[in-house]
């Protein structure tokens, strides 16, 4: 009887598997979909960015070009000022221009300082045709050559302007920098310093080149701050945009696939149901069929060393051997029919404690010849809806596992309460090794054990009777070593009890 069911059971298994859709959730949707959401990102970035810098860098040169406006006019005041009220009266009085004099100097400073009095300038210098710094101020640079520009001749000798921007660091370094140290950006504009024309419609004589530098480090700053702020909101707007559209994409995948993984797991679950079912009707009638003989071998046995005090070792030795071998294959049978054919429980009104205590009683003295102390913690009025033999087993269970796996002295440490969700908690905690992290995951499938000659059974009977209780059971390793094993059971209204 035994193969015939397992052939039906291959060839069921071999016709689930052939009829098993294979999903590929990665092609669910055309390819092209993929490469869309793609490219679209490419494309709005791209776009983005090109925009902003346009548009940042639009407002760097309107603000270079006011600045430089700016010292423009400022400059043809200080060429005006510097004329009609240094040049023309030193002129008058001394019939030539010496700026070594102090008097003449202080006559030019308090011009040029009216001037630019309030104006934010980092520096004013006048170059004299010797490319010396005829005036400054900074006095330190006053006489000193080796200062202007190298185009300083050009201003010198053709008349012309010319500004430019000086920077300490690469201006592609400056975004990173932000706050930008002072004097980081500045705007130099030499300008050829004119007198009067000494003819109508000659050529105003050039007496020397007026260099302005003016700090625009904070002018800059400002726009570079603008500059990232139109760069990130455009890269802000595109990622959005994107993750819309790629949100779309998922979706229908997640959609597609959801579908397509519940076909499976309902496939697998008949296959796995039905191959269960069959695996208990084998289970259950090859258990009946040990059960009458193992009992009558278990009685006759026992029988048999009542009536052997006077027989010699060797053969009470076998005696024992063989009550003690039908005895554990017993228990081994009851497994399986319990496993095959679980009880429904009753839904009497039962104390938690109360079958903990029936529990730990029946235990107490053996745990004692093995020095196991117990550590209990339980809050009262655990009460729940269930079969008080049941749950005696499954706690039974826990602890007879808990011993085995600390196999000598030790501690087992029980912690029970109500947790916030209305269900009991009860901890069970030993100080054994704990579980193995690799067969962890395998522990409450059934017929799976790490124990010789154990039947896999103990713990999924114990899961088995949990969730028929609408608990849960959880296996864990304790946070300071040893096995965790959590049992969660709905708990009874307080106005039951």
């Amino acid at each position: 009887m035994s193969d015939t069911n397992a052939d039906k059971e291959a060839r069921l298994a071999q016709g689930s598997e052939h009829n098993l859709p294979s999903v590929d959730t990665e092609s669910a949707l055309p390819s092209y979909a993929r490469t869309l959401s793609w490219l679209s990102l490419l494309i709005i970035l791209l776009t983005s960015l090109g925009l902003s810098f346009f548009i940042s860098n639009s407002a760097r040169e309107t603000l270079l070009t006011r600045q430089q406006e700016f010292a423009q006019q400022l400059v043809e005041n200080l060429n005006s000022q510097i004329f009609r009220r240094f040049a023309v009266p030193t002129l008058m009085a001394y019939g030539h221009i010496a700026l070594r004099q102090a008097e003449q100097y202080e006559r030019l400073d308090q011009v040029v300082t009216s001037v630019i009095q309030g104006l934010p300038l980092q520096r004013l210098r006048i170059y004299d045709f010797s490319r010396r710094a005829a005036y400054s101020t900074n006095k330190e640079d006053l006489g000193r050559s080796g200062l202007a520009p190298e185009y300083l001749d050009t201003i010198l000798y053709e008349g012309s302007s010319k500004s430019e921007i000086l920077t300490s660091i690469p201006e592609w370094q400056a975004p990173f920098r932000i706050p930008l140290a002072p004097g980081s950006f500045q705007l130099r504009i030499l300008y050829p310093l004119r007198g009067e024309p000494l003819s109508p419609g000659g050529r105003a004589p050039i007496m020397g080149a007026l260099e302005l530098t003016q700090d625009i480090t904070d002018d800059y700053e400002r726009v570079l701050t603008f500059q990232g702020i139109i760069v990130v909101m455009c890269l802000m707007s595109s990622v959005i945009m994107f993750g819309l559209l790629l949100m779309l994409i998922h979706r229908a995948e997640r959609v597609l696939a959801d579908r397509m993984n519940k076909t499976r797991q309902l496939e697998n679950q008949i296959h796995s149901n039905e191959r269960l079912v069959s695996m208990g009707r084998v289970v259950a009638s090859i258990a009946h069929e040990i059960r009458n003989p193992l009992g009558i071998i278990r009685s006759s046995a026992e029988l048999l060393q009542r009536r052997t005090d006077k027989a010699d070792a060797g053969t009470r030795r076998i005696l024992e051997a063989i009550y003690d071998e039908s005895v554990r294959l017993s228990q081994t049978v009851n497994d399986f029919l319990d496993y095959a054919r679980p009880r429904q429980p009753r839904q009497d009104l039962v104390d938690v404690n109360l079958v903990l205590d029936q529990a730990l009683a029946f235990l107490e003295g053996d745990w004692m010849r093995r020095k196991i102390a117990i550590e209990r913690q339980c809050e009262s009025n655990l009460f729940i809806h269930g079969d008080k033999d049941l749950l005696y087993r499954a706690f039974y269970n826990i602890l007879v596992n808990g011993q085995q796996a600390m196999d000598g002295p030790g501690i087992v440490r029980i912690k029970g309460m109500v947790d916030s969700e209305g269900h009991i908690r009860l901890d069970f905690l030993d100080s054994g090794p704990g579980f193995d992290t690799a067969t962890l995951p395998n522990l409450l499938d059934p017929f799976f054990t790490t124990k010789d000659g154990g039947t896999g059974l103990g713990l999924p009977i114990v899961q088995s009777i949990i969730v028929s209780h609408g608990g849960s059971i959880e296996l864990a390793n304790g946070p300071e070593g040893g096995a965790l094993v959590r049992v969660r059971l709905p708990a009874v209204a307080s106005s039951e009890v």
